[in-house]
């Protein structure tokens, strides 16, 4: 238990009640979404948590601890399968949730059936007593096993986002557009919350002897609560993007393991194209685009960019792209626009992308690669 505060204990019920409405009408909406529904789940679990907390401490003050476990409200094994099965949903247009995945959910259950039995409220009565009773201990590795749960699926689920992430930077030049940021927070708000509060927490606990427990406590949950319902809000408001078609680049995501000889004929054609019709210099050129104009298959030439290029499709029309930007750095008519304009017309479409992009392939920022070659040419005159 902590110190009461009317204040936050306020803040955190009206942003947790907010979430749990503003899910429920995400759960409902129209057309059905597999991704939203579980977006929804996820906010849900995470509001009833901050609420939880304010309920329990609340009781508590009122001497009623006794009648929250009967009504206790957490559940921690709902938490992991719903980000699980949301960034699945978001990062593989192929999935479809059947039957055999609710047994992802049967702890959940379990979870709420054991809430309500003698074990739970005597397990969680005897932590205040000294020495603690054995019936305790079942109710700790309940506890544990629900935050093992929840860090195990939160790291699944990164790992998944990341994978995807690769993927897209296999099928599209530009990501800005592409990479669904807003479909990436809740995974990312949600997986390193609860890997983050548990870090916290032991180190309070095993550093601080929980010394600084009161203040990090309840403002923690404050946040918590404030987030889920701005992620609940903007779920509820934005329109749900369509999914990538990544499925042409399943098999090409893997390395190839034996060297293979180039092929001098799609590397010709390849340059070819490039040199002459420049499709780098469009924004919107993506792995589709570029298969058109080559007259093959995506899944073809992904495979056989990754093979001859040493490069994934992202890497080489960037890769293009900051060697149109040198050579109109080396143009007359270089100073009718600034560095940022000279960009923009070689393909990219922000300023952050050009600028991480031209670094990693000069290992210079485009100011200072800039600044050398006035510096060459001075010395040169």
């Amino acid at each position: 238990m902590i110190t009461s505060n009317s204040i936050l204990f306020t803040i955190i019920s009206v942003f947790a009640l907010q979430a749990i409405v503003l899910s429920a009408m995400i759960f409902f909406k129209r057309p059905k979404i597999l991704a939203q529904k579980f977006l929804a789940m996820l906010t849900f679990f995470y509001a009833i948590m901050a609420l939880n907390i304010v309920l329990v401490n609340v009781l508590k003050d009122h001497n009623m601890l006794d009648v929250f476990r009967y009504v206790q409200l957490e559940m921690l094994y709902g938490i992991g399968p719903a980000l699980y099965f949301y960034t699945k949903s978001v990062t593989d247009t192929s999935f479809k949730f059947s039957k055999q995945h609710l047994i992802h959910f049967l702890p959940l259950v379990l979870e709420f059936i054991f809430y309500r039995t003698s074990i739970y409220r005597n397990g969680a009565d005897g932590l205040y007593e000294n020495p603690i009773p054995s019936i305790s201990y079942v109710y700790l590795i309940e506890q544990w096993i629900g935050v093992i749960s929840i860090i195990t699926y939160s790291i699944i689920s990164l790992r998944l986002l990341f994978n995807h992430q690769v993927l897209l930077k296999q099928y599209y030049a530009k990501l800005d557009k592409h990479s669904f940021d807003w479909l990436k927070i809740p995974i990312l708000i949600y997986a390193s919350f609860f890997i983050l509060w548990n870090i916290i927490t032991e180190i309070d606990r095993f550093v601080f002897d929980r010394s600084l427990r009161e203040y990090y406590f309840l403002p923690t949950f404050v946040v918590l609560s404030i987030l889920c319902t701005w992620i609940a809000f903007k779920g509820y408001l934005r329109k749900q993007e369509s999914s990538l078609a990544l499925k042409v680049l399943v098999d090409t995501s893997e390395k190839v393991k034996k060297p293979i000889k180039k092929d001098t004929q799609f590397i010709e054609k390849l340059e070819q194209l490039m040199q002459n019709e420049k499709p780098y210099l469009s924004t919107d050129i993506n792995l589709t685009k570029l298969s058109e104009l080559l007259q093959m298959k995506p899944k073809i030439v992904s495979l056989k960019i990754n093979q001859n290029c040493s490069k994934n499709f992202y890497d080489l029309i960037n890769s293009y792209r900051v060697a149109e930007f040198k050579e109109r750095l080396k143009s007359s008519d270089k100073d009718k626009l600034s560095l940022l304009g000279l960009a923009y017309e070689c393909g990219f479409n922000s300023k952050s992308t050009f600028n991480h992009v031209f670094k990693k392939t000069t290992q210079l920022t485009p100011s200072q690669y800039l600044k050398g070659i006035e510096n060459t040419s001075e010395k040169k005159q």
